[in-house]
């Protein structure tokens, strides 16, 4: 059996079964947030792998297919693209307990990232608390959250190498994966041990304030982003549940939230120290400022 400290409260076990094991030699040093949720539980095993009776809805080519299965609840197939031995992951109990089924047993220990994240996002939407957001994220010497959501390549680890370089006041959340909830008070903004290239996973979390879509350029800019453009170019960067069309309308009240709730900018800066401080100053000053 192995644990995961909690990630934005909620703590991951998984349950191994007869030879499979899980490889940690990747995995980034995670001291995990409070307990605040009820944990989920991964279930590992050797067995049946073929998706009978279940309704295909999304394939992201080559790597997996997600389904509906008899029960209304989503399924995802992991295909062998790299040699590994084809997965099964689907829901025992939605919210709560998850199922892995090898097609045969694994010759070497297996990295959990791709089903961990995935039963993680089912868990989230299950439960309807919060979404996984493509991003780099951070938390600006006044406290306030800051996520930086963008597709691969644009510039994201990038700005938090940079950060980490040229702005020490500045808490580093993640360089790729931010988790982002929603309760009665207040969006949220968590870190994960789901690092980018940068390997940054910080256990800290803060109430979101703004949200910056980076872009790289010469000179220096701050455009200030509408809410309507703003969800046009967020809800690409966020794990909706696709795969269950009946739990998109909570995914879709966090978003509406997201850009209801926060300041929304689009900053344009070289990738440089000297950008990466000029954008941490332009947040924190606003922020400070209590200027939208």
């Amino acid at each position: 059996m192995t644990r995961v400290a909690p990630i934005a409260g909620v703590a991951i076990t998984h349950e191994l079964a007869g030879p499979i094991q899980l490889e940690q030699r990747d995995a980034v040093e995670w001291s995990g947030t409070e307990a605040t949720e009820p944990p989920l539980l991964i279930r590992h095993e050797v067995g049946d792998t073929r998706s009978t009776g279940m309704q295909p809805v999304l394939t992201v080519p080559p790597w997996c297919t997600f389904y509906v299965d008899h029960a209304g609840e989503p399924a995802a197939i992991f295909h062998g693209v790299l040699g590994e031995v084809e997965r099964l992951l689907t829901t025992v109990i939605a919210g709560s307990v998850y199922r892995v089924r090898y097609a045969g047993a694994p010759r070497e220990p297996v990295i959990p990232l791709q089903s961990e994240l995935t039963a993680y996002s089912f868990g989230l939407a299950a439960r309807g608390t919060g979404l996984i957001a493509h991003a780099c994220a951070f938390v600006t010497p006044s406290g306030d959250g800051v996520l930086c959501p963008g597709v691969s390549g644009t510039g994201k680890t990038t700005l938090a190498r940079l950060l980490g370089a040229a702005a020490p006041a500045v808490t580093l959340l993640t360089d790729d994966r931010a988790i982002v909830t929603l309760d009665a008070d207040a969006v949220r903004v968590w870190g994960s041990p789901w690092p980018g290239a940068a390997g940054i996973a910080g256990a800290a979390s803060a109430s979101l304030t703004t949200v910056v879509f980076i872009r790289h350029g010469a000179a220096f800019q701050r455009r200030l982003v509408s809410a309507r453009e703003a969800f046009r170019r967020i809800v690409n960067t966020l794990s909706m549940p696709l795969w269950q069309p009946a739990r998109c309308g909570q995914a879709l009240e966090i978003v509406d939230a997201i850009v209801s709730r926060t300041r929304l900018i689009e900053l344009t800066y070289p990738p440089t120290e000297a950008g990466a401080r000029w954008v941490a100053s332009e947040v924190d000053n606003r922020v400070a400022a209590g200027v939208q």
